[in-house]
């Protein structure tokens, strides 16, 4: 059974069995969701756009050569080959982010901030509170139109932990750094 979690706002949330199981007896959680799914496989959209001239340009040149010329065995084995590698390539991202969205999670607690996220396997990325150097907040194309932002969680020799897609960021921004100023205060 899942936990239920109300965050500061009024927003109810339950928390999944397996992050519960991580967190210690004296853990409270102060915030936890998962990122809003549209922006979030939406942001691999991008990269699938930047491609549409790599797609383009072979049928360009084709066209204005002879269209006759994909009669041709090699040319077309040419094509499929130039359209799978272009397809899988540029279409990767959003089909990635659509397939991983169901594992992606989002806790902080009073004493770290973890994201669980994953494909096949389950991936948890954790920071102490008190190793958090600075946070922000992107809000890009996808995140205005969907109210959502990225937030980049930065500390000092680990990369950083963004997290994707997450509704009303600023206040989840104020949340994260409260917690951080928290903990090193008490420190």
């Amino acid at each position: 059974m899942d936990t239920l979690v109300v965050i500061p706002w009024g927003v109810s949330m339950k928390i999944p069995q397996d992050i519960r199981e991580t967190l210690e007896p004296d853990e409270s959680v102060i915030w936890s969701d998962k990122p809003l799914r549209t922006p979030f496989i939406l942001k691999g959209i991008v990269f699938a756009i930047i491609g549409i001239p790599w797609i383009a340009l072979p049928l360009i040149i084709i066209i204005k050569a002879s269209p006759k010329i994909l009669l041709n065995p090699e040319i077309l084995l040419f094509m499929i080959f130039w359209y799978g590698i272009s397809i899988l390539v540029f279409f990767a991202s959003p089909l990635y982010s659509l397939l991983v969205w169901k594992n992606v999670y989002y806790v902080l607690t009073n004493r770290r901030l973890i994201v669980r996220k994953g494909l096949v396997g389950i991936d948890y990325d954790t920071l102490n509170l008190d190793l958090i150097q600075q946070v922000n907040l992107n809000v890009g194309f996808w995140d205005k139109k969907y109210g959502t932002g990225t937030l980049i969680v930065q500390a000092t020799g680990v990369r950083p932990i963004s997290l994707y897609a997450v509704r009303e960021p600023r206040k989840v921004y104020e949340v994260i750094n409260r917690a951080v100023r928290e903990i090193k205060e008490h420190s």
